[in-house]
């Protein structure tokens, strides 16, 4: 039922994963900033804490923007708990990595 005023709900939704979009551009380019600046790697730029939180509240956003915007109620319904997901891992994506990074070390 559109009453014909302005769908801000809509316009809100594609506002938050676009700006999740943005984060990532961001973020990537203020590392490629500091690795031309620093003389670093992108190993050591990528390992840094101050990249990985970015992406990841990136992903949040991206992910509920998503939810809002879609129109079919199963992918709605996957990218929210996607978005769920990652707030629930956003004060321990520190020990994740650090899991992750210990495992690919051993192979």
């Amino acid at each position: 039922m559109d009453n014909g005023g302005f769908p801000w709900g809509k316009a809100v939704a594609d506002f938050l994963w676009i700006l999740g979009l943005a984060v990532i551009l961001l973020d990537l380019s203020y590392h490629d900033f500091l690795v031309h600046k620093k003389k670093r790697t992108w190993r050591e730029a990528v390992e840094s804490g101050s990249f990985l939180r970015p992406i990841h509240i990136a992903g949040i956003l991206i992910f509920a923007g998503l939810a809002g915007s879609l129109r079919h109620p199963v992918l709605a319904g996957l990218m929210g708990a996607c978005a769920f997901l990652l707030i629930m891992f956003l004060g321990k994506d520190r020990k994740v990595v650090r899991m992750i990074r210990k495992k690919f070390k051993k192979w």
